[in-house]
């Protein structure tokens, strides 16, 4: 079988041209199953993108191969201890149905014995990865909204039963923690105001939420987009996130690679 002499190895700077044509191929065959426009992931088709991410340190770019011909590619980045995050996979469409998708992920997996939990997400039109994913073990546990047009499935992969949740209780919280998990109920969202940043000299809106758990509430601050993406009375996973203290109080902000999952059961 094709699957059979699959290789996955770390993509090279040299390989990008390759990579980013593949990968405009792939995305942009989306419109086939769901997508409402031809395109993809912001830097999808760019071969500086796919440069940039080969050479990167906190983020693995991995390369797929069928008898040393590029086929596709992926991202792995350590969301926290144990919690390893899939990005940007893409396949050529011309082998799509080989189990090229399948066997790829296998060797990924292998090639991380210290995974106890994998994530990734993908557009809820999208019918093709929806059922790809759920074969391989994914379920999903929740939705995000950073995309305007569209929601994104949030899904998991527990290998280990014993795997502890990563959250740390509201009521734990201290200035200065960084990289942390929280999760929580919005309690409210008061209307957005507008502060004039001391960093870059923009006009940002803000918004000064405030999430709760059976241990206490905070205070959870968006900016920009990040407003439109919660709504009272969700309960909220909140990845990378960091606590600082303003006027004697506790402040939870998301960091840059952050993100706000929106759980199922909320």
């Amino acid at each position: 079988m094709m699957a059979d002499s699959i290789e996955v190895l770390d993509a090279l700077p040299e390989d990008a041209e390759i990579l980013a044509d593949i990968s405009k191929r792939a995305f942009e065959s989306d419109i086939e199953v769901g997508s409402s426009v031809k395109g993809g992931p912001m830097g999808y088709e760019s071969v500086e993108v796919h440069r940039r991410d080969t050479k990167r340190d906190w983020l693995n770019y991995l390369k797929v191969l069928y008898n040393g011909r590029i086929l596709g590619g992926m991202r792995v980045y350590k969301m926290h201890p144990g919690h390893y995050e899939i990005m940007g996979v893409f396949v050529d469409p011309d082998y799509h149905r080989k189990g090229i998708g399948q066997r790829s992920f296998e060797i990924v997996m292998e090639m991380y014995p210290d995974a106890m939990k994998w994530t990734l997400d993908t557009p809820d039109w999208n019918i093709r990865t929806k059922n790809f994913y759920e074969k391989l073990g994914f379920v999903q546990y929740g939705v995000m909204r950073w995309e305007p047009e569209f929601e994104l499935r949030a899904y998991q992969l527990i290998l280990d039963p014993d795997f502890k949740r990563e959250a740390i209780n509201i009521g734990d919280l201290s200035d200065g923690m960084k990289q942390i998990v929280v999760e929580g109920t919005v309690e409210s969202i008061p209307p957005a105001r507008e502060v004039v940043s001391k960093k870059d000299g923009k006009t940002h809106r803000v918004a000064d939420a405030r999430i709760s758990d059976r241990t206490g509430s905070v205070k959870f601050v968006l900016w920009n987009d990040a407003i439109r993406q919660v709504n009272e009375r969700e309960r909220v996973l909140i990845e990378k996130s960091y606590v600082t203290s303003f006027r004697n109080e506790l402040q939870l902000n998301v960091s840059r690679f952050g993100r706000i999952v929106i759980l199922l059961d909320s």
